[in-house]
């Protein structure tokens, strides 16, 4: 994929730094997240958008400083606004695309037992493998399983190489390791062989039970949670909330005292919703 006029920039800066310096797991990661960019081209352009943040971070703090609060006990703890800045915007993009890997890998996990009750089918039809991962690269509803397929497709079709090493080659590439375990035992099957159709119908099966098995831990962890959501979300919150202004008034405590209760209202509540959204959103990836 041709480089736009950022990424081309960031490379004619930094590009040959970068690549004596870039990792093989980056290059792995990269690969397996399917960002089509050159590694070289990738860690150049991190670079540069750790030193963007950090420049305008540190404006964003001598602006403060300077001209809103010159203090200097305010100085010094705003300082941590260019040093975080800095330091999460490398990371960031550092671990980006293993992120983006892992999360490619659970999508082809998801898809995977579907998917091959489609193969299976098309095998039993006597499709070759060829057709099969050809098919599947048009069937959009896979997701993942698709680009995967694309990719074996494509070096079948566009770099001439036969079924076996495309599909050795994207062993290699995929980030999830039951899509490479099924691949490998579709290889030693060939090699060995056996038959394609009885080994797809038997993973189908396999894949489709421990999908079952997995769905119904989710919807007991969901259940587990929702529980947890009405006890310490809704329940305890709305305990508190009566609780501590009644023993406010009781002990004739002083107004100053409400801070507390702000506090609690327009933060730790907030905080409390936040932390579960977050817990269900990844619960709910697998679904």
């Amino acid at each position: 994929m041709a480089l736009n006029n950022y990424q081309k920039m960031c490379y004619r800066w930094f590009g040959r730094t970068a690549e004596s310096v870039v990792s093989d797991k980056m290059k792995d990661d990269l690969e397996r997240a399917h960002i089509t960019i050159r590694p070289g081209a990738y860690v150049s352009c991190m670079w540069v958008n750790t030193i963007l943040a950090s420049v305008v971070s540190i404006i964003v703090y001598l602006s403060i400083v300077l001209f809103v609060a010159p203090e200097a006990w305010i100085a010094f703890v705003l300082i941590i606004i260019p040093v975080l800045s800095t330091t999460i915007t490398y990371f960031y993009f550092k671990s980006m695309p293993s992120s983006k890997a892992k999360m490619r890998a659970k999508k082809i996990d998801l898809h995977l037992p579907y998917a091959l009750n489609f193969i299976s089918a098309m095998s039993s039809a006597g499709i070759t493998p060829t057709e099969i991962f050809k098919s599947l690269s048009k069937q959009r509803i896979y997701g993942e399983i698709r680009e995967e397929s694309l990719w074996i497709y494509r070096d079948v079709g566009l770099l001439g190489r036969d079924i076996i090493s495309a599909i050795k080659a994207n062993i290699n590439r995929t980030p999830s390791e039951k899509f490479k375990e099924f691949l490998q035992g579709a290889i030693v099957t060939v090699q060995s062989g056996g038959g394609l159709k009885p080994y797809f119908m038997t993973k189908a099966e396999q894949y489709t039970r421990e999908n079952r098995v997995a769905q119904k831990q989710l919807i007991e962890s969901l259940g587990i949670m929702a529980e947890a959501y009405v006890t310490a979300a809704v329940a305890g919150v709305l305990l508190i909330i009566i609780i501590i202004p009644l023993l406010m008034i009781i002990s004739n405590a002083p107004a100053e005292q409400l801070t507390f209760m702000y506090v609690f209202v327009f933060i730790i509540i907030p905080l409390i919703h936040v932390g579960f959204a977050v817990v269900l959103s990844s619960m709910s990836a697998r679904v």
